[in-house]
């Protein structure tokens, strides 16, 4: 049942600040002075609405949430809705980042219900732990076309004590509700079906996923490359690439700090909700890494340069790791900290402002509350021909324009919140994608130890640990220590990995959906097939990975894109490098070019013969043959080449369709 969930318990003599004054979450704790008597998610609050023959009212949502914000600053501040709350419900606020596994079962039970799901997420539930209503935001009173939260508070608690029947047959349990998955099948058509399902829905216009609010979709701009690198088509590396430029080009990417925020409101890219979360940068790090390895384009290059910069410069905390999310809102409004009015650029930018206005396109942006979003939609090379300027100098020129935009930001605007949690999850997942990136930007090496620092073979929900990890944190700290292995080469992240691939068969990822964030079920089956290149002892199991793969079908194609990538890579072939080190000098080139040569699905290793007992039989054999130089050997499936040392060698061996 839904109340077996964990928590820190709470009781009725509490004051009701301090309920959520010793969370620490950074959403409850920015609610500590509302006059609504929260109590924190715990087996005790259904004693107590049981107790007290009440229903249940839960908020879920988030510091970074710009409606959360809303509906707290309107709704449930608002004396009179409070007042009804606090004498008829047992309400309870829920931070999604802490609980992901409760809100995605809330999320489920709200949208068979009514339809709907997103935050704030507003359940209604009773004493016994089955939801009867649900839906997202409510304003006080009726406006925007949906029923004010007063009339429908109203409303509930004249059914609870009327026709009470009523609500009982009607609610659900959210259990009840967890997808029963029979196992996917294993088959070599999943990526061109996943593909053409996929594909149906894109955007030929703008790129992105379906004609409304735009969200970034890593693990579709992934599959899309995989598809053009295995099957030799190149239309899905030109709608990936399509996509991830235009989003660079529009105002869901920060044009002056870098770093993207969480979705556009339209089709077009161009107005955000300006709330910038670190999972959705670290993954999108990657993405941009993945497809400038495989086109060398100077301006996802761009992209990643400054997506780096941002979460180095605005979410590190010096020996925490990095912050969570930053807030949609500053000084009251939605977005001020990121939009401008002509007269900011013009005192900032001096003599660039007429060079500026050409970058950033003000005659065709979008404006929040009279202040204009930055954006470009002019291409690079059509601007240089406007200003007389070659490709470098132009790129070079945009830098030092968003650096007098950043100084001017940074001085004349108060920072929007941060929440200073450091999740394991979320940092482990980051410290995957710098570690590759810094390849390429010789930036970030440092940071991302720190995060590896933190992680052990158990592994807690935070970086300074406290309560237990979820899969999810499980699978990105495995992710993240194997990618130190690869691009490091330091055994204790090899130890690290066997030990963590040792205790993570303990948990069960349930979360087959990347929404749009890479599932738990994506992270574990993809980290299962890396081990399984590392090390003798994990060797695949199908019949164990069957049941957590989903059937595929042309409603869930683009959320179940992570899992696809790695079934069919598994399928056709993952590559395995390995580079023996005979301290020449060459084993480094070797090893960079391995890591930096696109394919779908790969695991680089550099090795000598310090040490045996922590590499397969099959490295042993490698390590032993034609000693006295550095080499390479390129296995792709069951496949293994000769042993090359030339850095042209391995990447004409893991030569793609691309």
């Amino acid at each position: 049942m839904i109340t077996t969930f964990k928590c820190v318990l709470v009781t009725k003599n509490i004051r009701m600040n301090e309920r959520l004054m010793n969370s620490q979450s950074g959403y409850l704790r920015k609610a500590v002075n509302h006059p609504i008597n929260w109590y924190t998610w715990s087996n005790d609050v259904f004693e107590i609405a049981k107790k007290e023959n009440k229903p249940i009212l839960i908020d879920v949502g988030a510091a970074w949430c710009h409606w959360c914000n809303v509906m707290d600053e309107d709704t449930y501040s608002n004396p009179e809705i409070a007042k009804i709350v606090n004498e008829n419900f047992i309400p309870v606020k829920v931070d999604r980042d802490e609980m992901p596994d409760l809100d995605r079962l809330l999320q489920n039970a709200a949208m068979a219900i009514t339809g709907e799901s997103g935050w704030p997420l507003t359940i209604f539930m009773t004493p016994e732990g089955k939801v009867f209503f649900g839906g997202t935001y409510f304003p006080p009173e009726d406006r925007y076309g949906r029923i004010g939260f007063k009339r429908l508070l109203l409303e509930i608690l004249r059914i609870w004590r009327e026709d009470r029947n009523q609500i009982l047959l009607s609610s659900i349990d959210p259990n009840m509700l967890i997808p029963k998955n029979t196992g996917g099948v294993l088959n070599s058509s999943v990526l061109d079906d996943a593909f053409s399902f996929i594909t149906s829905y894109f955007d030929i216009e703008y790129g992105g996923l379906g004609f409304g609010a735009k969200f970034p979709h890593p693990f579709v701009d992934l599959l899309f490359l995989n598809y053009s690198a295995t099957r030799g088509d190149d239309l899905g590396k030109k709608l990936g690439l399509f996509t991830l430029r235009k989003m660079y080009y529009g105002g869901i990417f920060d044009q002056v700090g870098g770093g993207f925020h969480r979705y556009t409101v339209d089709r077009e890219w161009k107005l955000p909700h300006f709330e910038k979360l670190l999972i959705d940068n670290a993954e999108l790090i990657y993405d941009y890494f993945t497809y400038y390895i495989a086109t060398n384009d100077i301006e996802i290059l761009d992209a990643l340069r400054n997506s780096v910069d941002f979460v180095l410069r605005e979410l590190y905390i010096d020996g925490k790791g990095f912050a969570n999310s930053l807030d949609a809102d500053s000084e009251g409004m939605e977005g001020k900290y990121y939009t401008w009015t002509e007269d900011e650029l013009k005192d900032s930018l001096g003599n660039d402002y007429g060079i500026a206005i050409r970058v950033f396109d003000l005659k065709n942006t979008v404006e929040v509350e009279g202040r204009k979003v930055l954006l470009r939609t002019i291409e690079l090379r059509e601007l240089c021909k406007a200003t007389g300027l070659q490709v470098n100098d132009m790129i070079k020129k945009i830098s030092e324009i968003r650096t007098k935009l950043l100084a001017y930001r940074k001085q004349n605007r108060k920072m929007p919140y941060r929440d200073d949690n450091t999740y394991t999850y979320s940092n482990a997942k980051l410290a995957e994608s710098m570690l590759y990136s810094s390849l390429i930007l010789n930036k970030s090496i440092e940071e991302a130890k720190l995060v590896l620092s933190k992680l052990g073979k158990t592994v807690s929900r935070r970086l300074d640990g406290g309560k237990a990890g979820l899969p999810e944190d499980y699978a990105a700290a495995l992710l993240a220590t194997i990618s130190a292995y690869e691009v490091l080469g330091e055994e204790r992240y090899y130890d690290l990995a066997i030990e963590l691939g040792r205790n993570i068969g303990v948990i069960k990822p349930n979360n087959f959906t990347d929404m749009p964030n890479e599932s738990a079920n994506s992270m574990y089956i993809r980290a299962l097939f890396k081990l399984s290149l590392l090390s003798d002892e994990f060797k695949v199991d199908e019949e164990k990975i069957k049941p957590l793969i989903p059937s595929l079908t042309a409603e869930n194609s683009q959320f179940i894109a992570g899992i696809v990538n790695s079934i069919s890579s598994y399928i056709s072939g993952m590559a395995h490098v390995v580079v023996v080190d005979e301290k020449d000098g060459l084993a480094e080139r070797l090893h960079k070019v391995a890591l930096l040569t696109y394919y779908p699905f790969k695991l680089v290793e550099k090795v000598d013969d310090s040490r045996t007992d922590y590499v397969s039989s099959v490295i042993r054999a490698m390590i032993k043959y034609n000693v006295g130089r550095s080499r390479a050997y390129v296995c792709i499936g069951n496949t293994c080449s000769m042993p090359v040392s030339e850095e042209e060698k391995i990447k004409q061996l893991l030569k793609t369709k691309l």
